[in-house]
């Protein structure tokens, strides 16, 4: 029984962490920056 041949092949575990951490630091920095120009403006 082998289902697996049509799924998109799964990343390691270890490198999806590693792309979800990336993806909330550029979160966190993107919110940090529109904090500080909203700071700058006033």
């Amino acid at each position: 029984m082998n289902f697996a041949t049509n799924l998109p092949e799964q990343p390691i575990n270890s490198e999806s962490k590693f792309k979800e951490t990336l993806r909330e630091n550029l979160r966190f920095l993107k919110s940090v920056l529109y904090l500080t120009k909203k700071i700058f403006m006033l």
